[in-house]
């Protein structure tokens, strides 16, 4: 049985899914933390001789634009989670991304539960839609809180480009990936296998000048010197720089939280960013938080999007003042269910991605009934930049900015 389902004692009887509010007592998870605490990290995995980890990602002829849904912090098992994962298929995506953190520790058995389906005695497991042609999955802290051994050994076997009877023919066999489309790559990179640490102790101030402490999320030196090996073949193939979308689990930036210097600098000093504008999805954060273009140090200028909604507890994001780098977020709060209509939490969701032509649209998606808040359309200029184009319904809950909460 799962951490998450060890400490739901107080679902009801007949409940399906384990309730959202166990994440929220985290003193329940200190002793299984503990238990866990001294362990051996997996082996850092690397793609085999004769596999670049690079994968072509195209729509069937006739069914353009590509599409692929993606999710963070989406591993929880609960109905939350069902939901989002509904949703996520009635975009009918071609594939799906999951930017990591299985909960609680990442254990084999909690990843077959909240990620593969597998059942148990009093829950049913949820499934994440691995969808037509394939799926890809990062790792999050929560993975590491474990040593990554369920991610490594039971997630990442069933992920990568699918054949049509749904077994995977070319295997994701690592944390990290390039997807390449016709027009865009996207570069999934690991801030997960660095990040296990100690949780809670590392929101302390102070905390992460101490090294058995710090928890600076780096990309593993095995995993840059393969992305710079990936950036130099994909260069060389073309003339023509392709625009790209980047996806971490940890934030590059925040208005509420600490962020995570270290890959920003690590970015950097490969060089291939550098004076090319590009799109940053990121989790951790539990929320939804769209920022305008940043220029997030050593010269990355970037559109940086907090998609960490996807199945944990939502944190109630509330400005006092208005925030210039803040575009739109998502102030709405709601009890997080009936039997405890006191304690507020924030909505779930995910995005989905449509690649048409050299056109990026990011579609925002709520989990209420899979409604559109925002839609953003990404198309390069030919010199560097994306040109950018925002557009909220007019019954979108989302605020900007300069409005406060």
């Amino acid at each position: 049985m799962s951490r998450i389902q060890q400490v739901a004692t107080q679902a009801p009887p007949d409940a399906k899914f384990p309730r959202l509010l166990a994440f929220l007592q985290f003193w329940k998870w200190l002793l299984p933390y503990l238990r866990d605490f001294i362990h051996q990290d997996a082996p850092y995995q690397t793609y085999p001789n004769g596999k670049s980890g690079i994968f072509s990602v195209a729509a069937p002829p006739g069914d353009g634009p590509m599409r692929i849904a993606v999710a963070a912090d989406w591993g929880t098992g609960t109905l939350e989670a069902e939901t989002v994962a509904e949703n996520m298929k009635a975009s009918s995506p071609h594939y799906t991304l999951h930017l990591g953190d299985v909960y609680y520790m990442g254990e084999a058995v909690e990843i077959a539960e909240n990620c593969l389906g597998v059942a148990t005695k009093n829950y049913t497991g949820v499934l994440w839609p691995t969808c037509s042609l394939g799926s890809f999955a990062l790792m999050g802290n929560h993975e590491m809180y474990s040593g990554g051994q369920g991610y490594f050994t039971t997630f990442l076997t069933t992920l990568g480009l699918l054949a049509p009877d749904k077994t995977v023919r070319d295997p994701q066999s690592a944390s990290y990936f390039c997807l390449e489309a016709e027009h865009w790559l996207v570069l999934g990179l690991d801030t997960g296998y660095h990040s296990g640490g100690v949780p809670a102790f590392t929101a302390i101030p102070g905390l992460n000048s101490i090294p058995f402490f710090n928890v600076d999320a780096r990309f593993d030196d095995k995993m840059l010197a393969w992305l710079k090996q990936t950036m130099d073949i994909l260069q060389a193939k073309s003339s023509t720089k392709k625009p790209i979308l980047l996806l971490t689990h940890h934030q590059p930036m925040s208005s509420f939280e600490h962020a995570f210097k270290k890959p920003v600098k690590q970015l950097a000093e490969l060089g291939f960013l550098n004076g090319q504008e590009f799109v940053w999805l990121y989790g951790h954060e539990h929320r939804l938080t769209v920022y305008e273009k940043q220029t997030l140090g050593n010269g990355l200028t970037g559109y940086p999007r907090c998609i960490g909604h996807g199945g944990m507890p939502v944190e109630i994001t509330k400005l006092s003042q208005p925030d210039s780098k803040i575009r739109f977020y998502d102030p709405r709060q709601h009890p997080i269910d009936q039997e405890d209509p006191n304690t507020k939490v924030g909505y779930n969701g995910h995005i989905v991605l449509l690649f048409d032509g050299t056109k990026l649209t990011i579609e925002y998606r709520d989990i209420l009934n899979n409604n559109l808040l925002l839609t953003e359309t990404f198309t390069p200029n030919g010199a560097g930049g994306l040109e950018y184009l925002p557009v909220k319904p007019a019954d979108s809950a989302l605020l900007s900015g300069q409005q406060i909460s």
